[in-house]
Protein backbone atom coordinates (compact mmCIF):
# COMPACT_ATOMS: atom_id res chain seq x y z
CA UNK A 1 0.00 0.00 0.00
CA UNK A 2 1.24 3.10 -0.33
CA UNK A 3 2.95 4.60 2.78
CA UNK A 4 2.71 8.50 1.32
CA UNK A 5 -1.75 8.19 2.07
CA UNK A 6 -0.33 6.75 6.01
CA UNK A 7 -1.87 3.16 5.37
CA UNK A 8 -0.44 0.26 6.15
CA UNK A 9 2.87 -1.68 4.40
CA UNK A 10 4.19 -4.97 4.43
CA UNK A 11 6.74 -7.57 2.52
CA UNK A 12 5.79 -8.27 -0.85
CA UNK A 13 6.01 -12.32 -0.31
CA UNK A 14 3.35 -11.94 2.18
CA UNK A 15 -0.06 -12.30 1.21
CA UNK A 16 -3.72 -11.74 3.11
CA UNK A 17 -5.20 -14.87 4.18
CA UNK A 18 -8.56 -14.39 3.29
CA UNK A 19 -7.36 -12.89 0.03
CA UNK A 20 -5.37 -16.50 -0.36
CA UNK A 21 -8.41 -18.58 0.29
CA UNK A 22 -10.24 -16.38 -2.63
CA UNK A 23 -7.41 -17.13 -4.62
CA UNK A 24 -8.40 -20.97 -3.57
CA UNK A 25 -11.20 -20.93 -4.16
CA UNK A 26 -10.84 -19.09 -7.65
CA UNK A 27 -8.53 -22.40 -8.52
CA UNK A 28 -11.98 -24.23 -7.65
CA UNK A 29 -13.98 -22.37 -10.09
CA UNK A 30 -11.08 -22.86 -12.96
CA UNK A 31 -12.39 -26.45 -12.83
CA UNK A 32 -15.29 -25.27 -13.91
CA UNK A 33 -14.08 -23.84 -16.64
CA UNK A 34 -11.09 -26.79 -17.84
CA UNK A 35 -12.49 -28.33 -21.26
CA UNK A 36 -10.16 -31.06 -19.71
CA UNK A 37 -12.93 -31.83 -16.99
CA UNK A 38 -16.16 -33.73 -17.74
CA UNK A 39 -18.93 -31.86 -18.53
CA UNK A 40 -21.36 -32.79 -15.27
CA UNK A 41 -18.33 -32.53 -12.89
CA UNK A 42 -17.96 -29.07 -14.24
CA UNK A 43 -21.34 -28.23 -13.48
CA UNK A 44 -20.54 -29.35 -9.96
CA UNK A 45 -17.11 -27.13 -9.46
CA UNK A 46 -20.19 -24.30 -10.00
CA UNK A 47 -21.74 -25.65 -7.21
CA UNK A 48 -18.93 -26.75 -4.86
CA UNK A 49 -17.41 -22.60 -5.19
CA UNK A 50 -20.76 -21.06 -4.51
CA UNK A 51 -21.14 -23.04 -1.05
CA UNK A 52 -17.72 -22.34 -0.48
CA UNK A 53 -18.20 -19.05 -0.53
CA UNK A 54 -21.42 -19.22 1.46
CA UNK A 55 -19.16 -20.69 4.04
CA UNK A 56 -16.33 -18.09 3.82
CA UNK A 57 -18.74 -15.23 4.23
CA UNK A 58 -20.74 -16.82 7.47
CA UNK A 59 -17.55 -17.50 8.76
CA UNK A 60 -14.05 -15.40 7.76
CA UNK A 61 -16.35 -12.55 6.57
CA UNK A 62 -18.15 -12.90 9.27
CA UNK A 63 -15.38 -12.87 11.86
CA UNK A 64 -13.79 -9.86 10.14
CA UNK A 65 -17.10 -7.82 10.67
CA UNK A 66 -16.96 -8.43 14.38
CA UNK A 67 -13.41 -7.56 14.93
CA UNK A 68 -14.47 -4.11 12.63
CA UNK A 69 -16.61 -3.55 15.41
CA UNK A 70 -15.16 -4.45 18.29
CA UNK A 71 -11.47 -4.36 17.70
CA UNK A 72 -11.38 -1.35 14.94
CA UNK A 73 -7.38 -0.90 15.28
CA UNK A 74 -6.44 -4.76 15.12
CA UNK A 75 -3.85 -6.16 12.05
CA UNK A 76 -3.35 -8.50 10.69
CA UNK A 77 0.01 -9.99 11.97
CA UNK A 78 1.34 -11.15 8.34
CA UNK A 79 0.32 -8.10 5.94
CA UNK A 80 -0.59 -5.18 8.67
CA UNK A 81 -4.52 -4.76 7.46
CA UNK A 82 -7.24 -3.92 9.53
CA UNK A 83 -10.23 -5.54 9.37
CA UNK A 84 -11.96 -2.87 7.19
CA UNK A 85 -8.97 -2.69 5.03
CA UNK A 86 -9.38 -6.82 4.14
CA UNK A 87 -13.10 -6.38 3.90
CA UNK A 88 -12.85 -4.03 1.59
CA UNK A 89 -10.39 -5.75 -0.42
CA UNK A 90 -12.62 -9.36 -0.37
CA UNK A 91 -15.86 -7.82 -1.34
CA UNK A 92 -13.91 -6.10 -4.23
CA UNK A 93 -12.23 -9.55 -5.11
CA UNK A 94 -15.63 -11.07 -5.00
CA UNK A 95 -17.54 -9.56 -7.34
CA UNK A 96 -15.37 -10.27 -10.06
CA UNK A 97 -15.15 -13.85 -9.07
CA UNK A 98 -19.19 -14.08 -9.24
CA UNK A 99 -19.14 -12.84 -12.69
CA UNK A 100 -16.46 -14.59 -13.41
CA UNK A 101 -18.91 -17.40 -12.03
CA UNK A 102 -21.93 -16.36 -13.53
CA UNK A 103 -20.25 -16.90 -17.05
CA UNK A 104 -18.74 -19.97 -16.40
CA UNK A 105 -22.35 -21.49 -15.38
CA UNK A 106 -23.71 -19.81 -18.46
CA UNK A 107 -21.76 -21.67 -20.71
CA UNK A 108 -22.04 -25.01 -19.25
CA UNK A 109 -25.74 -24.62 -19.04
CA UNK A 110 -25.94 -24.20 -22.99
CA UNK A 111 -23.54 -27.05 -23.21
CA UNK A 112 -25.98 -29.11 -20.75
CA UNK A 113 -28.82 -28.17 -23.42
CA UNK A 114 -27.45 -30.30 -25.96
CA UNK A 115 -28.16 -32.68 -23.92
CA UNK A 116 -31.68 -31.89 -24.11
CA UNK A 117 -31.45 -30.72 -20.44
CA UNK A 118 -32.29 -26.70 -20.42
CA UNK A 119 -33.77 -24.53 -17.63
CA UNK A 120 -36.23 -21.82 -19.06
CA UNK A 121 -38.10 -18.93 -18.58
CA UNK A 122 -42.10 -17.68 -18.95
CA UNK A 123 -40.29 -15.98 -22.53
CA UNK A 124 -39.88 -18.89 -23.90
CA UNK A 125 -42.62 -21.69 -23.46
CA UNK A 126 -45.90 -22.09 -25.31
CA UNK A 127 -49.17 -20.85 -24.43
CA UNK A 128 -50.36 -24.59 -23.41
CA UNK A 129 -47.51 -24.66 -20.66
CA UNK A 130 -48.00 -21.46 -20.05
CA UNK A 131 -51.57 -22.22 -19.12
CA UNK A 132 -50.36 -25.12 -16.44
CA UNK A 133 -48.10 -23.55 -14.97
CA UNK A 134 -50.34 -20.74 -14.16
CA UNK A 135 -52.82 -23.45 -12.77
CA UNK A 136 -49.90 -25.64 -11.07
CA UNK A 137 -48.94 -22.22 -9.06
CA UNK A 138 -52.62 -21.34 -8.46
CA UNK A 139 -53.69 -24.93 -6.69
CA UNK A 140 -50.48 -26.42 -5.59
CA UNK A 141 -48.08 -23.32 -4.81
CA UNK A 142 -49.69 -20.27 -3.96
CA UNK A 143 -51.92 -21.76 -0.90
CA UNK A 144 -48.52 -22.77 0.79
CA UNK A 145 -46.69 -19.22 0.52
CA UNK A 146 -46.83 -16.52 3.23
CA UNK A 147 -46.29 -13.53 1.36
CA UNK A 148 -45.73 -10.52 3.70
CA UNK A 149 -45.97 -6.93 3.15
CA UNK A 150 -43.24 -4.37 4.84
CA UNK A 151 -44.83 -0.39 5.28
CA UNK A 152 -44.54 1.84 7.88
CA UNK A 153 -47.22 -0.14 10.27
CA UNK A 154 -45.62 -3.25 8.78
CA UNK A 155 -42.15 -4.82 10.22
CA UNK A 156 -39.61 -5.93 8.57
CA UNK A 157 -39.72 -9.74 8.60
CA UNK A 158 -36.71 -12.07 9.49
CA UNK A 159 -35.02 -13.48 6.39
CA UNK A 160 -33.50 -17.04 6.67
CA UNK A 161 -29.86 -17.84 6.01
CA UNK A 162 -29.09 -18.60 2.53
CA UNK A 163 -32.66 -19.04 1.44
CA UNK A 164 -34.48 -17.13 -1.56
CA UNK A 165 -36.83 -14.63 -1.26
CA UNK A 166 -39.09 -12.97 -4.05
CA UNK A 167 -39.48 -9.22 -3.10
CA UNK A 168 -41.44 -6.42 -5.24
CA UNK A 169 -42.25 -2.70 -5.25
CA UNK A 170 -45.83 -2.88 -4.68
CA UNK A 171 -47.24 0.25 -5.40
CA UNK A 172 -51.11 1.59 -4.14
CA UNK A 173 -52.62 4.79 -5.08
CA UNK A 174 -51.22 6.61 -1.54
CA UNK A 175 -47.85 5.02 -0.83
CA UNK A 176 -45.85 1.97 -1.85
CA UNK A 177 -44.03 -1.01 0.07
CA UNK A 178 -42.31 -3.70 -0.37
CA UNK A 179 -43.64 -7.22 -0.88
CA UNK A 180 -41.51 -10.14 0.04
CA UNK A 181 -42.87 -14.02 -0.64
CA UNK A 182 -40.30 -16.97 1.36
CA UNK A 183 -39.42 -19.11 -2.56
CA UNK A 184 -37.58 -22.14 -0.26
CA UNK A 185 -40.02 -25.09 0.86
CA UNK A 186 -39.56 -28.32 1.70
CA UNK A 187 -43.26 -29.13 0.53
CA UNK A 188 -42.97 -28.19 -3.28
CA UNK A 189 -40.07 -29.49 -6.20
CA UNK A 190 -37.19 -26.23 -7.06
CA UNK A 191 -36.97 -28.03 -10.67
CA UNK A 192 -40.91 -27.86 -12.20
CA UNK A 193 -40.87 -30.06 -15.13
CA UNK A 194 -42.36 -28.48 -18.18
CA UNK A 195 -45.51 -30.53 -20.22
CA UNK A 196 -44.44 -30.63 -23.44
CA UNK A 197 -40.78 -31.34 -23.10
CA UNK A 198 -39.97 -33.20 -19.42
CA UNK A 199 -36.33 -32.34 -20.04
CA UNK A 200 -37.08 -28.83 -19.66
CA UNK A 201 -37.58 -26.85 -16.38
CA UNK A 202 -38.15 -24.01 -14.32
CA UNK A 203 -36.86 -22.86 -11.10
CA UNK A 204 -39.92 -22.96 -8.66
CA UNK A 205 -38.33 -19.54 -7.63
CA UNK A 206 -38.73 -17.92 -10.89
CA UNK A 207 -42.21 -19.17 -11.28
CA UNK A 208 -43.29 -17.59 -7.87
CA UNK A 209 -41.15 -14.09 -9.39
CA UNK A 210 -43.73 -14.56 -12.30
CA UNK A 211 -46.91 -14.00 -10.24
CA UNK A 212 -46.27 -11.75 -8.01
CA UNK A 213 -48.37 -9.78 -9.59
CA UNK A 214 -51.16 -12.33 -8.38
CA UNK A 215 -50.03 -12.49 -4.75
CA UNK A 216 -49.93 -9.19 -4.32
CA UNK A 217 -52.79 -8.42 -6.43
CA UNK A 218 -54.59 -5.29 -4.66
CA UNK A 219 -50.80 -3.30 -5.82
CA UNK A 220 -48.83 -2.30 -8.73
CA UNK A 221 -45.78 -4.30 -9.01
CA UNK A 222 -43.33 -1.56 -9.85
CA UNK A 223 -40.25 -3.66 -9.90
CA UNK A 224 -39.48 -7.52 -8.90
CA UNK A 225 -36.50 -9.38 -7.95
CA UNK A 226 -35.10 -12.67 -6.55
CA UNK A 227 -32.55 -11.83 -3.23
CA UNK A 228 -31.02 -14.29 -1.26
CA UNK A 229 -29.30 -13.15 2.14
CA UNK A 230 -26.08 -14.89 3.87
CA UNK A 231 -25.93 -14.43 7.75
CA UNK A 232 -22.80 -13.87 9.86
CA UNK A 233 -22.28 -17.52 11.63
CA UNK A 234 -19.48 -17.29 13.09
CA UNK A 235 -19.48 -17.92 17.01
CA UNK A 236 -17.37 -18.01 20.02
CA UNK A 237 -17.24 -21.76 21.17
CA UNK A 238 -15.30 -20.66 24.33
CA UNK A 239 -18.31 -18.61 25.66
CA UNK A 240 -20.70 -21.72 25.90
CA UNK A 241 -19.72 -24.42 28.83
CA UNK A 242 -20.54 -27.68 26.88
CA UNK A 243 -19.80 -29.63 30.69
CA UNK A 244 -23.44 -28.16 31.41
CA UNK A 245 -25.39 -30.17 28.53
CA UNK A 246 -23.07 -30.57 25.41
CA UNK A 247 -26.02 -31.39 23.22
CA UNK A 248 -28.22 -28.48 24.34
CA UNK A 249 -25.15 -26.55 23.72
CA UNK A 250 -25.00 -27.29 20.80
CA UNK A 251 -28.46 -26.95 19.46
CA UNK A 252 -27.93 -23.42 20.83
CA UNK A 253 -24.96 -22.43 18.86
CA UNK A 254 -26.83 -23.77 15.90
CA UNK A 255 -30.02 -21.76 16.35
CA UNK A 256 -27.77 -18.49 17.14
CA UNK A 257 -26.26 -18.94 13.70
CA UNK A 258 -29.21 -18.78 12.13
CA UNK A 259 -30.13 -15.28 13.85
CA UNK A 260 -26.54 -13.69 13.71
CA UNK A 261 -26.55 -9.92 11.44
CA UNK A 262 -26.23 -10.61 6.83
CA UNK A 263 -23.03 -10.45 5.80
CA UNK A 264 -24.05 -10.61 1.80
CA UNK A 265 -26.96 -10.62 -0.54
CA UNK A 266 -27.19 -11.04 -3.97
CA UNK A 267 -30.23 -10.65 -6.22
CA UNK A 268 -30.77 -11.85 -9.62
CA UNK A 269 -33.04 -8.81 -11.48
CA UNK A 270 -32.60 -5.02 -11.73
CA UNK A 271 -33.75 -3.93 -8.25
CA UNK A 272 -35.53 -0.11 -7.53
CA UNK A 273 -32.84 1.93 -6.12
CA UNK A 274 -35.67 2.51 -3.44
CA UNK A 275 -35.70 -1.27 -3.04
CA UNK A 276 -32.14 -1.68 -2.89
CA UNK A 277 -31.40 1.54 0.17
CA UNK A 278 -34.88 -0.52 1.86
CA UNK A 279 -32.53 -3.75 1.85
CA UNK A 280 -29.63 -2.26 3.15
CA UNK A 281 -31.25 -0.14 5.69
CA UNK A 282 -33.50 -2.91 7.35
CA UNK A 283 -30.27 -5.90 6.53
CA UNK A 284 -27.64 -2.77 7.85
CA UNK A 285 -26.06 -4.00 4.77
CA UNK A 286 -22.97 -1.91 2.48
CA UNK A 287 -24.06 -1.39 -1.08
CA UNK A 288 -20.38 -3.11 -2.04
CA UNK A 289 -21.69 -6.70 0.25
CA UNK A 290 -24.85 -6.98 -2.65
CA UNK A 291 -24.11 -8.79 -5.90
CA UNK A 292 -25.55 -8.85 -8.85
CA UNK A 293 -26.19 -12.26 -10.13
CA UNK A 294 -26.93 -14.12 -14.03
CA UNK A 295 -27.15 -16.95 -12.18
CA UNK A 296 -29.59 -18.92 -10.07
CA UNK A 297 -29.15 -17.50 -6.30
CA UNK A 298 -28.54 -21.44 -5.41
CA UNK A 299 -27.20 -24.23 -7.44
CA UNK A 300 -29.11 -26.88 -5.22
CA UNK A 301 -31.03 -28.08 -8.17
CA UNK A 302 -27.84 -29.37 -10.06
CA UNK A 303 -27.51 -32.63 -8.01
CA UNK A 304 -30.83 -32.98 -9.68
CA UNK A 305 -29.19 -32.24 -13.34
CA UNK A 306 -26.22 -34.54 -12.61
CA UNK A 307 -29.19 -37.61 -11.74
CA UNK A 308 -30.73 -36.92 -15.30
CA UNK A 309 -27.71 -37.32 -16.70
CA UNK A 310 -26.20 -40.22 -15.14
CA UNK A 311 -26.40 -42.23 -17.95
CA UNK A 312 -23.89 -41.10 -19.71
CA UNK A 313 -20.64 -41.82 -18.56
CA UNK A 314 -18.39 -39.60 -20.90
CA UNK A 315 -20.11 -36.53 -19.06
CA UNK A 316 -18.81 -37.67 -15.20
CA UNK A 317 -15.38 -39.03 -13.75
CA UNK A 318 -14.95 -42.04 -14.22
CA UNK A 319 -16.27 -43.77 -10.44
CA UNK A 320 -13.44 -45.33 -8.67
CA UNK A 321 -14.32 -47.91 -5.98
CA UNK A 322 -12.08 -48.06 -2.28
CA UNK A 323 -10.42 -50.91 -1.94
CA UNK A 324 -10.51 -54.01 1.25
CA UNK A 325 -7.44 -53.48 3.29
CA UNK A 326 -5.65 -56.44 3.89
CA UNK A 327 -4.84 -55.99 7.18
CA UNK A 328 -8.58 -56.40 8.24
CA UNK A 329 -10.78 -59.56 8.52
CA UNK A 330 -14.49 -58.96 8.11
CA UNK A 331 -15.10 -61.99 10.02
CA UNK A 332 -13.72 -60.90 13.38
CA UNK A 333 -14.86 -57.92 15.44
CA UNK A 334 -12.77 -54.38 14.99
CA UNK A 335 -11.83 -54.35 18.44
CA UNK A 336 -10.16 -57.83 19.02
CA UNK A 337 -8.22 -56.74 15.35
CA UNK A 338 -6.76 -53.73 17.15
CA UNK A 339 -6.20 -55.35 20.52
CA UNK A 340 -4.03 -57.80 18.29
CA UNK A 341 -2.23 -55.28 16.58
CA UNK A 342 -1.75 -51.76 14.47
CA UNK A 343 -3.98 -50.98 11.44
CA UNK A 344 -3.04 -48.84 9.16
CA UNK A 345 -5.92 -47.44 6.66
CA UNK A 346 -4.87 -44.95 3.77
CA UNK A 347 -8.37 -42.33 2.79
CA UNK A 348 -9.72 -42.45 0.30
CA UNK A 349 -7.72 -45.35 -0.98
CA UNK A 350 -9.09 -47.76 1.01
CA UNK A 351 -12.94 -48.70 2.25
CA UNK A 352 -14.10 -46.86 5.51
CA UNK A 353 -16.15 -50.05 6.53
CA UNK A 354 -13.69 -51.19 8.90
CA UNK A 355 -13.68 -47.96 10.47
CA UNK A 356 -17.51 -47.47 10.67
CA UNK A 357 -17.36 -51.05 12.27
CA UNK A 358 -15.00 -49.85 14.45
CA UNK A 359 -17.67 -46.94 15.67
CA UNK A 360 -21.05 -49.05 15.74
CA UNK A 361 -19.25 -51.56 17.94
CA UNK A 362 -17.84 -49.13 20.37
CA UNK A 363 -21.26 -47.84 20.75
CA UNK A 364 -22.50 -50.89 21.06
CA UNK A 365 -20.21 -51.35 23.46
CA UNK A 366 -21.40 -48.13 25.55
CA UNK A 367 -24.39 -49.18 26.24
CA UNK A 368 -23.44 -52.45 27.56
CA UNK A 369 -21.21 -50.76 30.31
CA UNK A 370 -24.46 -48.08 30.77
CA UNK A 371 -26.65 -51.34 30.91
CA UNK A 372 -24.30 -53.14 33.86
CA UNK A 373 -23.56 -49.85 35.66
CA UNK A 374 -27.37 -49.52 35.51
CA UNK A 375 -27.97 -52.44 36.66
CA UNK A 376 -25.22 -52.75 39.55
CA UNK A 377 -26.77 -49.64 40.86
CA UNK A 378 -30.39 -50.90 41.18
CA UNK A 379 -29.45 -54.59 41.97
CA UNK A 380 -26.37 -53.95 44.64
CA UNK A 381 -24.84 -57.07 43.59
CA UNK A 382 -22.49 -57.97 41.12
CA UNK A 383 -23.16 -61.62 41.12
CA UNK A 384 -26.83 -61.16 40.34
CA UNK A 385 -25.99 -59.13 37.38
CA UNK A 386 -23.43 -61.35 35.67
CA UNK A 387 -25.84 -63.70 36.45
CA UNK A 388 -28.35 -61.69 34.05
CA UNK A 389 -26.02 -60.72 31.60
CA UNK A 390 -25.24 -64.18 30.87
CA UNK A 391 -28.98 -65.27 30.54
CA UNK A 392 -29.38 -62.05 27.93
CA UNK A 393 -26.14 -63.50 26.01
CA UNK A 394 -27.46 -67.43 26.33
CA UNK A 395 -31.04 -66.37 24.79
Amino acid sequence: MDKAKGLHTYKPYYYNRELSWLKFNERVLDEAIDKEVPLCERLSFVSIFQSNLDEFFMVRVGTLTDQMIFSADARDNKTQMTAKEQLSEIFTSVGELLRKKDRAYLNLMSEIGEYGIELISFNDIEFADAVYLENYFKHSIMPLLSPQIVGKKQPFPFLRNKEIYAVALLKSKNNEKLGIVPCSSEVFKRLIPIPSDKNKYMLVEELILHFMPQIFSKYTIKSKSLIRIIRNADIDVAFYDEDLDYRNTMEKMIRERRKLCPVKMEYSRLLDEKVIVTLCKELKLNKDQIYYSEAPLSMSFISQIRDKLHGKKDLFYVRRVPQNSRYVRSSLSMMEQIEAGDILLSYPFESMQPFIRLLNEAGENEKVVSIKMTLYRVAKNSQIVEALINAAENG
